[in-house]
């Protein structure tokens, strides 16, 4: 029996609730790792904890973490395989091009082959292995060999697939605006004082932000120790 929780679509009609899609697009992503292993690398990449999770500072598509998760079960580490939540609205051929590509990382790991830098610089390993995966590879700038496409071997995979659609690309995470933290603050002072920091600059040899930021812990710490009475 199916329950909709009053969830509606544009024409107004009862759809299922978004948890449920969201569990669904999960369950869907594993039913493709698992086609795609079979069809690429022979069943012998090992079962990894797929995500979907906010890109963050990342603004990526996606990523691979080699051992990301540490299962207390079989004590040894798991890797991750995460799709951007930002960007699940993408097309189905968009979303499994994207899992293919992590799936060619973790093929290199498997392996104990290292085809990416820490700068995110995608090697020829990993070319080789994204061609592997049905995927066309384009080297660019500073990230060398991480722009991939479907080839016709890969499209042809997931026609073959048959992919649900809707619960692929139903959801997606809001963008958050990064909010940066402040290196500096601004002080307001009387313009007569701006004397006295230049004195006081030119006495201690020290730069005006630091001779400013030894005044400030000089005045704190004494009133910490005699409390102005009010």
């Amino acid at each position: 029996m199916k329950t909709y929780h009053n969830y509606r679509n544009t024409k107004g009609q009862f759809v299922q609730d978004p948890a449920k899609r969201s569990q669904q697009a999960i369950e869907e992503l594993y039913r493709a790792f698992d086609y795609f292993n079979i069809k690429f690398a022979a069943n012998q990449l090992p079962k990894v904890i797929i995500t979907i999770q906010e890109a963050g500072r990342k603004n990526a598509y996606g990523w691979f973490g080699q051992s990301f998760w540490s299962d207390g079960v079989c004590e040894q580490g798991v890797s991750e395989i995460n799709l951007s939540a930002e960007w699940m609205n993408r097309s189905v051929d968009g979303i499994l091009e994207t899992l293919l590509h992590e799936m060619a990382h973790l093929y290199n790991a498997v392996n104990g082959v290292r085809d990416c830098t820490s700068g995110q610089y995608h090697n020829k390993h990993f070319k080789t292995a994204a061609e592997r995966f049905g995927l066309t590879v384009k080297r660019s700038g500073n990230k060398g060999y991480a722009y991939t496409q479907l080839d016709e071997l890969a499209s042809n995979a997931i026609k073959e697939f048959e992919p649900n659609e809707q619960a692929l690309t139903g959801l997606k995470r809001k963008r958050r605006l990064a909010v940066k933290e402040k290196r500096y603050v601004s002080l307001i002072i009387d313009r007569e004082y701006q004397d006295d920091i230049d004195v006081g600059v030119k006495l201690s040899g020290l730069s005006q932000k630091v001779f400013v930021q030894q005044a400030i812990l000089q005045a704190v710490s004494q009133l910490q120790v005699e409390p102005v009475v009010a």
